[in-house]
């Protein structure tokens, strides 16, 4: 049997020149994080969705934000062993992007979102 293949999206925040702040936004930047990861996992979820040619939806299913305790960085990926074939295609089947067109698609409003004026208000 193949060993499991693992595809995960990470979204690392740099608080260190935040220090000062004596961790006081902790809480608020693990939010942002966590509702960009839940963005992704439903954004690539649909994109899965609209194809016309899915078989059992057992890829589709198995993405899912790690449900460990919301921090600085999340998981979020498919855990089938095809699902690289499937977003980054073979010699054999054109690639069908999910992860990497979702995660594109929430970059700008998580970046607004760490951006906002009102996340660090005092």
């Amino acid at each position: 049997m193949a060993d499991k293949f693992e595809m995960n999206v990470s979204v690392k925040v740099d608080i260190e020149k935040l220090s000062h702040f004596n961790n006081q936004f902790d809480d608020k930047i693990k939010t942002v994080v966590q509702i960009a990861a839940r963005n992704i996992e439903k954004d690539a979820k649909q994109r899965m969705t609209d194809w016309p040619a899915v078989d059992t939806g057992a890829t589709r299913n198995s993405i899912f934000v790690d449900p460990g305790t919301p921090s600085f960085s999340q998981k979020i990926g498919p855990t089938t062993e095809y699902a690289p074939f499937i977003e980054f295609g073979t010699r054999y089947m054109s690639a069908r992007p999910y992860m990497i067109p979702a995660l594109e698609k929430e970059a700008p409003r998580f970046i607004a979102a760490l951006s906002d004026d009102q996340m660090f208000a005092l």
